[in-house]
């Protein structure tokens, strides 16, 4: 396989059969060239438009809050109707 190094910008082979932790380096500068890989971590994200041009997904904590009507209360068509 061939392989370009980086820092010094040149071209080498590396056999892969037969490739070693020795091999991970550039044979001209000596850098390492070979990075772990990222594993990607699960997790669970909301996503949105700018939130300088919709801010409904943010809570603003100085607006007081209206209670939620629950199923028991009498404020409905009942109370319109007399």
């Amino acid at each position: 396989m061939i392989f370009a190094c980086k820092k010094c910008r040149k071209v080498f082979r590396k056999d892969m059969e037969t490739f070693e932790e020795s091999d991970e380096y550039c044979p001209h500068c000596d850098n390492h060239f070979v990075l772990e890989a990222k594993e990607p971590q699960a997790r669970l994200e909301v996503e949105g438009e700018d939130i300088r041009k919709d801010s409904r997904m943010i809570r603003d904590d100085r607006v007081k809050r209206k209670e939620a009507p629950t199923v028991w209360d009498d404020e409905g068509e009942a109370a319109r109707l007399g």
